[in-house]
């Protein structure tokens, strides 16, 4: 992981300018079109990069062994606050792990976890080797049949529009967000930009596809959110 991102978000975490309360809608339509049907009722959840624990939710609701993984210690405080507004139990806690980065070794045994989110997470990766050693491990501790449910920024977000500042050799946009007005006010962050669906498979050749796809929404100072979205299988 880019070293700026993980102090970026604890600073984001600990102002709660990037607290979220409810779960992505695109994890929840995933879930309808094609979890329901394909996770085991006692399924073993990872939401690696976790943060806030909003995407946990749910699948904490739906009686889950939920994990998680995260690099800003900060948001060990708003997930205690959203187990607290979704009156779920304070133990998830102790199931989320607070490691530094590179996270490229997990404390799991092999053929874990019946599911992987990892929601704006990858693309915060080093470069893309560092990308596919983190694959790696997370096949390694994905069971055989598991899903990973992954989404990667693409070209038309207003990060990458209006807000690269410099792009290295190796496709790392540096991102910097100045203007007093914005909500986001000060935000610094290094983002390994997806170019296209081909590149998006290239990525996640560790797993075979099960679909790709995109979101996109604009509102109030966010022009475009646009994400690739990578399901895959073991």
């Amino acid at each position: 992981m880019q070293l700026t991102n993980p102090g970026n978000y604890d600073s984001l975490y600990s102002e709660k300018k990037a607290f979220l309360r409810w779960p992505a809608d695109w994890v929840l339509r995933f879930d309808n079109m094609f979890l329901r049907d394909n996770l085991p009722v006692d399924a073993r959840v990872l939401d690696f990069g976790c943060g806030s624990g909003n995407n946990s939710i749910p699948f904490l609701k739906f009686g889950f062994e939920v994990h998680g993984v995260e690099v800003a210690q900060h948001s060990a405080e708003l997930i205690a606050e959203n187990l607290d507004f979704h009156s779920l139990p304070q133990s998830f806690l102790a199931r989320v792990l607070f490691q530094d980065p590179p996270v490229i070794r997990l404390p799991y045994q092999d053929d874990f976890f019946d599911l992987i989110i990892s929601n704006q997470v990858h693309y915060y990766s080093t470069d893309e080797a560092e990308l596919h050693e983190v694959n790696q491990e997370l096949r390694r501790i994905l069971k055989p049949g598991g899903t990973i449910f992954a989404t990667m920024m693409g070209p038309s977000n207003y990060y990458i529009t209006d807000w690269t500042a410099r792009v290295s050799g190796s496709g790392i946009h540096e991102v910097r967000i100045e203007a007093p007005e914005h909500r986001l006010n000060g935000v610094s962050e290094d983002i390994l930009l997806v170019r296209d669906t081909d590149h998006l498979l290239d990525l996640f050749q560790e797993f075979q596809p099960l679909t790709t796809g995109y979101f996109d929404q604009s509102m109030f100072d966010m022009k475009s959110n646009f994400h690739f979205i990578f399901a895959g299988t073991k």
